[in-house]
């Protein structure tokens, strides 16, 4: 269940997701607010979808990240809702514990139109759920929108793990919560966390540079209590966006690691990007497969043989995370996990 920037790169990622690979995912896709306001975000992202999801493949959507229009009657939630019902692209709608009373009217309206499914995401800035007022506010949720348990996911989003101390800090609340969760009959439980720093400027260059999952390890150290799998793909969970015209990189999963790969521009070169192409299909963690692996493998493969555009930061951002999405498909399919696509 990754969780995804509503941007250029994560849905030109899926709009070339093959067949086979659709009914393992439930993704996640966070409205990204602009200057435009949050009415034309709105339109602008169920433009996205229409032009990049494919077929028979369900999302969720946040809007979380949106202001509430100052005026008119338009909502964000209700017009994305309206518009993918219109296209017959199946969504569910992403609440939160303490949303006010407007945005839950929205995500009824939503599950009303697609099916009645809902998630919930308790986030970072969620109060201990297994407190009287949290209890209060989840009875709220299922009296005020008519929330159906049976018909809802719920996320335990930690937001970000960057170190063995945070996995050590962050596992025990992850237990208390999927106890507290057990007690209701939830569609599935799924605990969400993110470890890719918010920049990687610091990070050296001409060479591959290891960066830890600690996400995939708190999910490994928390597997026994039967939860489902959820993480940021390639990207740090704050909406922070991309520098202006970054430098070449790319953000390459491996098992356990990230490598990170950044090779900068000598205008007076070929692109430094099929140099950086070639140097990651000449190393060990290039997958077996090759450019086979998937559509982003097929595209780095193309550049380290000088074919195609160099591309920029949209293009390197889709290549890594269609990658990405292969690679924790391939990975968690070989630990024994079991999916929620067959039954969303």
């Amino acid at each position: 269940m990754p969780i995804l920037k509503g941007r250029e790169g994560e849905f030109r990622a899926f709009a070339h997701l093959p067949a086979t690979l659709v009914w393992h995912i439930l993704p996640i896709f966070e409205v990204i607010p602009t200057a435009n306001g949050p009415t034309k975000d709105a339109y602008r992202f169920g433009n996205q979808v229409r032009e990049s999801v494919p077929a028979d493949l369900t999302i969720a959507v946040d809007v979380r990240h949106l202001a509430d229009p100052s005026q008119g009657v338009r909502r964000p939630m209700r017009d994305i809702a309206d518009d993918l019902a219109a296209w017959g692209i199946p969504m569910l709608p992403v609440l939160h514990l303490y949303d006010t009373a407007a945005r839950l009217a929205d995500v009824r309206h939503a599950a009303d139109l697609h099916g009645g499914h809902t998630i919930l995401r308790l986030g970072s800035d969620t109060r201990d759920p297994d407190d009287e007022e949290a209890e209060e506010a989840l009875d709220r949720l299922r009296h005020q929108i008519g929330l159906t348990i049976e018909h809802c996911h719920l996320i335990l989003d930690v937001f970000e793990v960057r170190s063995e101390r945070d996995l050590t800090r962050v596992e025990p609340v992850v237990r208390k919560c999927v106890s507290w969760a057990q007690r209701y009959p939830w569609r599935s439980v799924t605990v969400a966390a993110g470890a890719m720093p918010q920049s990687i400027s610091h990070l050296p260059v001409h060479t591959p540079t290891p960066l830890r999952r600690w996400d995939l390890q708190l999910w490994q150290r928390v597997q026994d209590l039967g939860i489902q799998y959820a993480d940021y793909g390639i990207a740090h969970p704050g909406t922070t966006g991309a520098a202006w015209r970054p430098m070449p990189s790319l953000r390459y999963t491996d098992d356990e690691l990230w490598w990170i790969y950044r090779w900068p521009q000598n205008e007076a070169d070929r692109p430094a990007m099929y140099d950086l192409c070639k140097a990651l299909v000449a190393s060990d963690h290039w997958p077996p497969q090759g450019r086979d692996f998937s559509w982003g493998d097929h595209q780095i493969a193309a550049r380290a043989d000088g074919v195609g555009g160099p591309g920029n930061a949209a293009n390197w951002r889709a290549w890594t995370t269609s990658h990405h999405l292969a690679q924790v498909i391939d990975q968690l399919g070989r630990s024994g996990y079991t999916d929620l696509r067959s039954n969303p």
